[in-house]
């Protein structure tokens, strides 16, 4: 008899509930969650880290200054120090440059663009600069005919340069803005900013894509 009434005050919500409250109490008096010692080492890591970044980021910061008063020294030389060092006078889009296909597809995706920067000699220099190509489609109305533009800043053109196998140039992918154009001829304008100089160069061509089917 007693043991039916057990069985039927387990049975009771209120009853199930404290069960499975005390059960719960026992899990967690048996787990070990951390202690201080635990957070106390976490925020010590934590501190370094960021004096090891702080430190490395000082570093970077010092580098870039010295090289930017470096330039700048080099800019206040009077002119004849030109005659000395080479630099970009011209600038030149290689005849390979036109409409690329990117993901395997049918139809170009967007144009490549071989850029050259020649010195007085007609010889290619690797220099540091800003990029902009715009890509224009040409038999559209005036204001419908600049179909893409992309800028490459000078902190990042020194990984689009290819200097292997006799070539030297910049190559510069330049997928569709919106779409593929509606036209098969592109025009590409170029212009190249030395970063020594602050020289200014431009140059324009026309290639050939091919619209998906």
């Amino acid at each position: 008899m007693a043991d039916d009434r057990l069985f039927v005050a387990a049975r009771s919500p209120r009853c199930c509930a404290a069960l499975i409250l005390g059960v719960a109490v026992l899990a967690v008096a048996g787990c070990r969650g951390p202690t201080t010692e635990d957070y106390e080492r976490r925020i010590a890591r934590l501190e370094q880290v960021i004096q090891e970044n702080g430190h490395e980021l000082a570093a970077r910061q010092a580098t870039i200054d010295i090289q930017n008063q470096q330039i700048e020294d080099m800019r206040q030389l009077p002119p004849s120090w030109r005659e000395h060092i080479f630099y970009p006078e011209r600038l030149l889009i290689d005849g390979l440059s036109g409409g690329e296909d990117y993901d395997g597809q049918p139809g170009d995706d967007g144009v490549t663009v071989y850029l050259k920067p020649l010195d007085k000699a007609g010889d290619i220099v690797k220099v540091a600069g800003d990029i902009r190509i715009q890509l224009f489609d040409l038999a559209n109305p005036p204001r419908r005919n600049l179909i893409g533009e992309y800028n490459f800043g000078v902190d990042e053109v020194g990984k689009f340069w290819h200097g292997k196998l006799m070539t030297y140039h910049y190559t510069l992918k330049c997928p569709w803005r919106h779409g593929p154009p509606e036209h098969r001829e592109i025009t590409i304008r170029a212009t190249f900013v030395d970063y020594l100089t602050k020289r200014v160069m431009t140059a324009q061509t026309t290639c050939t894509v091919r619209p998906p089917p």
